[in-house]
């Protein structure tokens, strides 16, 4: 992998958090010029996706510059796409990998603080290992305690337990919870047979990604990334590296309301039926 690769960066928002967007934006900011001065890449490109802004503007806009002044950076664009309604994260994150063909892609979630080695790190992973398609990474929740980014193959009843279920119940059902997230392992201990992994942080090889075709679109909102990288999975590994590291936000659908638990539903179905439906 030499220096004049190319990377993409695909951050997809819809009425996001401000502190955390601004949290975000400036660690990707500091993970990207580390990476740059490592010699990781040669030229980067950000594109942020406003899924809510109907007109080709975005109230994101003075943020993405004051952060992304690129004055003295002629090896960083960052870029604002706006107006197309919301499509969905996964069809969101599509508009900007198809404007960008790069060497290589990261999709990011607005409420995910990057370590400053994160990107470099993982790029290195990928050169060192041919056959590694995607590098996902060790997260921690904003209080420090771990969070369990690569997954088991779900079951209906585990997710059942895992999103709705009370604590004296998902008690009762504890291993099985814990090897959903491949808790027989240390959160940070290194895997080179990951086969689904949360959508927050995705480096992924751009060949594997267009491979793949993308996201698809027919998931609005969750179990995108459970598909996207359980189909490149097929091909070639996912690995999760634990030198890449980040700081994840985000919160379950069963806690944002009756309109997230159904799109939770719909996409869950959609998942199985493409998959394989494992009742338990």
């Amino acid at each position: 992998m030499q220096p004049s690769l190319d990377l993409a960066v695909s951050l997809v928002v819809y009425r996001p958090d401000q502190a955390w967007l601004q949290r975000t934006l400036a660690s990707l900011q500091s993970a990207l010029q580390f990476a740059h001065d490592q010699c990781a890449f040669g030229s980067a490109r950000l594109t942020l996706v406003d899924n809510e802004a109907v007109q080709a503007t975005s109230p994101h806009a003075a943020l993405l510059v004051r952060i992304f002044d690129a004055a003295d950076r002629d090896w960083l664009q960052a870029d604002l796409l706006a107006g197309h309604g919301n499509v969905g994260y996964g069809a969101g994150n599509n508009l900007a990998i198809e404007r960008s063909p790069a060497r290589i892609h990261l999709v990011i979630n607005p409420d995910v603080e990057l370590a400053r080695e994160s990107i470099a790190t993982g790029i290195a992973h990928l050169a060192k290992h041919a056959d590694c398609a995607m590098v996902t990474p060790v997260a921690s929740a904003p209080d420090g305690s771990p969070l369990y980014l690569v997954k088991s193959y779900p079951t209906v009843l585990t997710l059942l337990l895992r999103g709705f279920a009370p604590n004296w119940l998902r008690t009762c059902f504890a291993d099985r919870l814990t090897r959903y997230d491949r808790g027989d392992l240390p959160f940070d201990a290194p895997l080179s047979d990951a086969r689904i992994v949360s959508g927050c942080f995705m480096l992924v090889r751009g060949e594997a990604l267009r491979d793949a075709k993308g996201f698809d679109p027919g998931y609005f909102l969750y179990f995108e990334d459970f598909d996207l990288s359980y189909r490149i999975s097929k091909a070639a590994y996912i690995a999760r590296v634990p030198q890449c590291r980040i700081v994840h936000g985000g919160g379950g659908a069963a806690r944002k309301g009756i309109a997230h638990i159904g799109m939770f539903a719909r996409s869950a179905w959609r998942f199985f039926a493409r998959n394989g439906l494992r009742i338990i």
